[in-house]
């Protein structure tokens, strides 16, 4: 089910959508074919184990792997203990089911279920209780498939990438909307962090590479800083339009051009701490509102500090 979400989801590229379609076809056929070679019955069956035991990423798989063998293990062994004390009838299959359900959410199995109760169909059937040997077989050839087919993960290097820029991008012309006291959104810069964030996940959970690790970092920066950015501009647009405000803007014009991968921030500080220099300097507001609005733009200052520092510390942890 997750392939098939993964495969129509619209953030899915072209190239992924052909990966999972070819690995569920090969799957279904390959396990059918091997399951045909070791002259087992409901052969069928292990194409549908094999499809249902792809995942969308390899952590994802070995995981299931494992609950999927648990729980049909224990199904097929209570199964075929239940139908030889009580019989093959249709009241001891319901018994046999609830028992199953009951214990796989105990145990947190329940991910297993749907193969495991599709395995026992297979003694029920046959009133023979030996077919769960045929159907241990049938497991076990639908799980290896899978899991053959799971060890290549396509990467999702280039769409991250481009994720990347396109957040740069927006979070710069916001920056310049802030400073030209236009209205601001911020919901597709959160929209395109969510889509990053999902699409790295995949790496995360597939690929082990520090610039896998460098990338989530990243964007664990921008979102912060697109925090910052929403209470500023809260503040800003509260202001009323006094030289100190005014100064502010026109020193977030200068972040113009200045948003990407390289390390602008540094310079951009040396800027922001001459301009706590002049604030702390210049002659104090003589009048009450005058003054909340100095002491909102001084706050505006400190979130724009911490900005640049969530850049700064992100570039010294990956010199």
């Amino acid at each position: 089910m997750i392939m098939i979400k993964e495969y129509f989801a619209p953030s899915t590229s072209t190239k992924v959508r052909l990966i999972i379609l070819l690995k569920m076809i090969v799957g279904f056929v390959l396990g059918i074919l091997i399951a045909d070679l070791f002259h087992l019955d409901y052969i069928y069956t292990t194409g549908v184990i094999t499809v249902l035991s792809l995942e969308a990423t390899k952590k994802k798989s070995i995981r299931v792997a494992i609950m999927r063998l648990i729980d049909s293990v224990l199904a097929l062994g209570l199964a075929s203990l239940l139908f030889i004390l009580l019989g093959y009838n249709f009241w001891v299959l319901i018994l046999f089911i609830v028992v199953l359900v009951a214990i796989s959410f105990l145990v947190k199995i329940e991910s297993g279920l749907s193969v495991a109760l599709v395995l026992v169909s297979q003694i029920y059937i046959e009133q023979d209780y030996r077919f769960a040997l045929n159907a241990s077989y049938i497991l076990l050839i639908g799980i290896a498939v899978a899991f053959l087919l799971n060890l290549y993960m396509p990467k999702h290097d280039r769409l991250i990438n481009q994720s990347i820029a396109v957040i740069d991008t927006e979070i710069g012309n916001l920056i310049q909307a802030m400073a030209a006291n236009e209205k601001v959104d911020f919901s597709h810069v959160k929209s395109l962090l969510v889509d990053a964030r999902g699409s790295l996940f995949y790496d995360l959970e597939n690929h082990y590479f520090v610039q896998t690790d460098q990338r989530a970092a990243y964007l664990e920066m921008r979102y912060g800083q697109t925090a910052i950015l929403e209470r500023v501009q809260n503040i800003l647009v509260q202001v009323a339009d006094i030289p100190e405000k005014l100064t502010i803007q026109n020193y977030l014009k200068s972040f113009k051009g200045k948003i990407g991968t390289a390390n602008y921030a540094v310079e951009m500080k040396v800027s922001l701490d001459l301009l706590f220099s002049d604030f702390k300097v210049s002659p104090l507001p003589t009048d009450r509102t005058s003054f909340e609005h100095r002491a909102e733009l001084y706050h505006v200052l400190l979130e724009i500090d911490e900005f640049l520092k969530l850049k700064i510390k992100y570039h010294d942890q990956y010199k």
